[in-house]
């Protein structure tokens, strides 16, 4: 049996037996393999192990139960091989975030870690041996967390405040905040490189296509900052920091909690070393927001979502962070002289941090661009998938459903101007800036130019290109970002949109079929 099969095999024999009483050793002698052994290969392939797998589909599925049974919680619990309902209801509340009674009477919406599939991507004649992704959802929604442990040594700081003064901030204008926070942290580990979206095609930024499963957006999920806002992914991070040289250890929430000193302590010598640290989501954030109808008010968020750079401290554990939204969207005042937010209680909600670990060999960047290559597939080819806020689809599917709502009436017709500005917004332009932002195409003349060699760049540069090209020809039509209300109420205006869009999803094809073609003749 080889590895696939046996991933398979493991994955099927788990979810037959969830609310059976089941060990990761068991799960080994399913597919005649040692513990130790299975254990690293199932890790490896998927990014979770067995038994983080095992504990977010049981508590998925009691989740669901909960809401759409009326068995006890206690019946739940025993159902899903807990010992008793106390244990239960500690793992539920640390999994969705609210106790089984709360979520119940309150009809909560709760996570849900969907099971794992494998979908194989493989070109024809490509080598195994590389880089090639394993589309599941657990790589894109988990990573085990390092140890407190690896964090730098740890005792109190002698100072009781501090701030990394220079460093370059993120602007709201950026969209792919996550890329220019690690630009960013890089920048102070010596790295010559400048623009944040180098770090795009890394993380997948600049080659995922991304709208709502469903047409019309009725959930309103953001799509406007790339797949970084809405996909938490801990491995791409730590690539990205490898980019620049360096290893990366992150400390997930739940570890945050655990010791809370010890994380304190290693982000004052984070600061003290003038290294920020860069954290996914901040807590207890005051913003302050234009209504409809252009009256400012508070809004507090917890989290705000996407990346930030902590790079100071105070006495209380008060920490000084860079928000992506800049002054204009803080409250007044929110923002001192060096760009930073002071922020308390910040690291409660908080989905991990992520400190500069040691220094790594030199980058080899031609291996390095040829990782981003092959990963190409994976970001198109992503089936439905719930990130932040709901479902998401990507590649042509996103294109054609996107098309799709731009010609449905019934979304822009009849609306005030108030309500078709949020309308717009939500379905057109905000998935439009996503796509501006992109810069597939240069990275692609970038790497053509450095290495004339790399077959595969060279194939993909003139779709890429053309990918430019209707991008451009949708701004030629809209005269910018924003196109006057009174067109988008003109079915005509957003059908010529659609059907550039549909060309968009045209060339996600294109870009599939001529790694099918290259792989035949290798």
């Amino acid at each position: 049996m080889n590895w696939i099969q046996g991933l398979a095999k493991a994955i099927q024999y788990i979810e037959s037996n969830l609310t059976n009483e089941i060990t990761v050793n068991d799960v080994a002698n399913h597919v005649y393999a040692s513990n130790a052994h299975y254990q690293r290969v199932f890790s490896l392939a998927t990014g979770i192990t067995i038994g983080d797998y095992i504990w977010n589909r049981r508590l998925s599925l009691a989740g669901q139960d909960l809401l759409l049974s009326k068995n006890r919680i206690i019946d739940i619990s025993m159902k899903y091989q807990y010992a008793s309902q106390e244990s239960f209801t500690k793992a539920f509340t640390r999994f969705h975030g609210i106790t089984p009674h709360r979520a119940r009477k309150q009809s909560h919406r709760l996570k849900y870690f969907r099971p794992l599939t494998i979908n194989i991507i493989i070109q024809g004649g490509f080598d195994m041996s590389s880089n090639r992704e394993i589309l599941s959802i657990a790589q894109y929604s988990s990573c085990e967390s390092d140890s407190i442990a690896k964090l730098f040594a740890g005792a109190e700081s002698p100072r009781v405040s501090n701030k990394v003064k220079e460093y370059k901030k993120i602007e709201p204008w950026q969209n792919y905040f996550l890329c220019s926070a690690i630009c960013s942290v890089g920048l102070k580990m010596g790295s010559n490189i400048h623009d944040y979206k180098f770090y795009a095609n890394i993380t997948g930024d600049n080659f995922a296509y991304m709208y709502s499963e469903k047409v019309g957006n009725p959930d309103n999920i953001q799509v406007d900052s790339g797949m970084t806002n809405s996909f938490f992914v801990p491995q791409l991070v730590k690539k990205a920091y490898a980019a620049f040289g360096y290893d990366c250890i992150y400390i997930s929430n739940s570890e945050i909690k655990k010791d809370f000193r010890a994380v304190m302590n290693a982000i004052k010598t984070s600061v003290d070393k003038d290294i920020p640290v860069l954290a996914w989501g901040m807590g207890n954030v005051m913003c302050s927001m234009t209504d409809v109808n252009g009256l400012r008010r508070d809004q507090r968020y917890d989290p705000l979502p996407e990346a930030c750079l902590i790079g100071g401290y105070d006495k209380n554990d008060v920490l000084y962070v860079n928000l992506y939204l800049g002054p204009k969207l803080l409250t007044d005042g929110a923002m001192d002289e060096y760009g930073y937010s002071a922020i308390t209680n910040g690291l409660d909600t908080t989905k991990g941090l992520f400190f500069v670990g040691e220094k790594l060999p030199p980058t080899d960047m031609r291996q390095m661009y040829q990782g981003v290559i092959d990963s190409i597939p994976t970001f198109l080819t992503l089936p439905p998938t719930e990130g932040d806020g709901g479902m998401h689809v990507f590649g042509k599917t996103a294109f054609e459903t996107w098309a799709e709502t731009l010609k449905t009436d019934s979304y822009f017709e009849n609306k005030t101007d108030n309500e078709l500005n949020d309308t717009c917004w939500n379905l057109h332009c905000s998935p439009y800036c996503c796509v501006c932002t992109s810069s597939a195409y240069d990275f692609f003349k970038s790497v053509v130019e450095q290495y004339p060699d790399l077959v595969m760049a060279v194939i993909l540069l003139p779709l890429y290109k053309k990918m430019q090209d209707y991008k451009d020809e949708i701004w030629t039509i809209q005269g910018g970002f924003n196109p006057p209300n009174d067109k988008f109420r003109t079915h005509e205006f957003r059908a010529q949109i659609a059907d550039i869009l549909r060309k968009m999803g045209g060339v996600c094809d294109e870009i599939l079929l001529a790694y099918g073609e290259v792989g035949k003749t290798n």
